[in-house]
């Protein structure tokens, strides 16, 4: 009732709100599978014309595999941020359900920019991952300026890091907008760049707690 009535911020489980994330990435990644459809005229067809329509859906699988390590990624960043957290008040809460609005658009997202490989269609799968990464950086932001609500600190190292893989991640997904109306269809293959994002936020921090240790 406490919670309701709107008095003192309320101390909330973090295991339940982790339990709700994991659940909507699980259907969130679980859903961008059914792209992968072969066509029902290959269902009654010999060895030939099934090899060819499952080589019509290689850039729909290729495009599968670079969605799914997307929601990864970002399933990983959130268990990273609240491995910090002892617990979580509603501003932290509101934040990561903002978040979680993103992860279970996705799968939308995904389908219309598969099925209209155009700027428009970039748009709203970019402006999706856009979502995601704002809200990540502002959960990331939060928990670094709240270390009462950590079981151990988000230090300045992780937190620059984070701050690195975040940025990084807004600039590819914008970065594949304009790509799109050059090469509509391709633009996506832009996002295999987050492949470097954890080594350089792994650099960024190490660079960081050189840097503090030499001012120190």
């Amino acid at each position: 009732m406490s919670e309701l009535a709107g008095g003192s911020q309320p101390q909330l489980s973090k295991h339940r709100i982790e339990a709700l994330v994991d659940g909507i990435f699980a259907v969130a990644m679980t859903l961008l599978v059914i792209e992968l459809r072969i066509p029902e005229q290959a269902h009654h067809a010999g060895e030939t014309a099934l090899r060819g329509a499952l080589l019509q859906l290689l850039p729909v699988m290729i495009s599968w595999v670079i969605r799914f390590f997307v929601l990864a990624n970002f399933w990983i960043a959130n268990h990273r941020l609240y491995s910090f957290v002892r617990h979580v008040d509603q501003p932290l809460l509101w934040l990561t359900m903002l978040g979680l609005s993103g992860a279970s658009l996705l799968p939308f997202a995904s389908s219309v920019n598969n099925q209209f490989a155009s700027l428009t269609g970039q748009l709203v799968y970019s402006g999706v991952m856009v979502l995601l990464g704002v809200a990540t950086l502002l959960q990331a932001r939060y928990i670094y300026r709240h270390p009462e609500l950590c079981s151990h600190q988000l230090t300045s190292a992780s937190y620059a890091a984070v701050l690195a893989r975040g940025l990084g991640l807004l600039l590819i997904a914008i970065s594949a907008i304009p790509l799109s109306a050059v090469a509509p269809g391709m633009a996506n293959l832009v996002f295999l760049l987050m492949l470097g994002l954890r080594p350089f936020g792994a650099w960024i921090e190490r660079r960081t707690q050189r840097t503090h240790h030499a001012g120190a």
